[in-house]
């Protein structure tokens, strides 16, 4: 039986070339795996990235051609640990592994080829099994460090593209995000609260809008400086973010000792309710802090497509707020 390897050095530049020009991105990895598979006739390729360096352990399968190959795989007894020592493997045959039993496949040979980073460092392996025996010839290991370092330069850049993602949605968060409640801001609330008023205009949702605002604010300043009115506006906020229904219910500080809250779905006599339980709630927590008992001056309004935009539903809600403060305050106005 004929084992050697018939290589073919023109599909071989063919295949780098087509991968890298037309795919990127998880994709490009997919496809990577898919064309080694393909090339060095092969029946599993997967490439993975180090979990742990000094020495590496473990790596995460970031593809696999086979699905069932596990996400993390312990090197121990693994051939591709001694990938890890910077080098190309060639196991030609009873090759050793310690995780391929949960497939019921056997493999006898095995290529491994390392990924390394800029300064050589061994960031990852490309894992070529085979169901053959077989000598892999010499000249293969040149074009397996060209994919072996076009998928690390892929792999840097989707970390990259990710990473950026990751601060272009801190950013967005923060200016629609209240600095020291970490409740949405008064911009959001503007954002959202047309919105739902176009939704509503179209008979596609019901929604209520509550106006809060804490009695007796400024002598709690007084009586314990801004920091203690920065933690009634805390400890409030968070008694607000516990009792939220997720999916329902939008909270805003708009600024000051005033919040919102827009409650989608919720007919006036159920965001009563819900407006009653956070008022005593809010009470009942504050008693047991040096601040004692803390109250709510409460306007509430329905959405109606009979207004003719949001800003007459913010204002009579804020009327109706002070109008619970006109008559005694703790008190809700609907």
């Amino acid at each position: 039986m004929d084992n050697k390897f018939k290589f073919n050095p023109y599909e071989a530049l063919k295949s780098i070339l087509e991968i890298t020009s037309y795919h990127t991105g998880d994709e490009f990895i997919a496809k990577t795996a898919i064309e080694i598979k393909k090339l060095f006739q092969a029946d599993l390729v997967y490439i993975t990235k180090a979990i742990d360096y000094s020495p590496t352990t473990k790596v995460e399968v970031i593809y696999s051609t086979n699905t069932k190959i596990p996400k993390i795989i312990d090197l121990n007894g693994v051939p591709g640990k001694f990938v890890f020592d910077n080098k190309i493997i060639k196991i030609k045959e009873h090759v050793q592994y310690n995780f391929l039993d949960v497939i019921n496949e056997k493999y006898e040979s095995f290529y491994g080829i390392p990924i390394t980073d800029g300064k050589n460092n061994c960031i990852g392996h490309i894992a070529i099994y085979s169901k053959k025996v077989r000598d892999l010839p010499e000249e293969l290991n040149d074009i397996a460090l060209i994919y072996s370092r076009k998928i690390e330069r892929e792999t840097r850049r989707i970390a990259l593209e990710k990473e950026n993602l990751l601060i272009r949605k801190q950013l967005e968060e923060l200016t629609i995000t209240d600095t020291l409640t970490t409740l949405y801001n008064r911009r959001y609330f503007v954002k959202i609260c047309s919105d739902i008023f176009a939704q509503v205009k179209r008979a596609s949702t019901q929604a209520t809008l509550a106006y809060i605002d804490i009695d007796n604010f400024k002598s709690i300043n007084d009586k314990f400086g801004h920091d203690g009115g920065d933690f009634v506006l805390k400890y409030f906020a968070d008694i607000l973010k516990e009792e939220s229904r997720k999916g329902i219910d939008y909270i805003f500080r708009l600024g000051g000792e005033e919040f919102c809250i827009i409650s989608l779905n919720t007919p006036l006599n159920y965001a009563y309710e819900y407006m009653e339980r956070i008022m005593n709630l809010t009470s009942r927590k504050f008693l047991t802090t040096k601040f004692g008992k803390i109250t709510l001056s409460i306007g509430l309004v329905e959405f109606n497509k009979d207004f003719n935009s949001y800003d007459e539903i913010l204002n009579l809600a804020d009327k109706k707020m002070y109008k619970a403060k006109k008559e005694g305050k703790n008190s809700i106005v609907k």
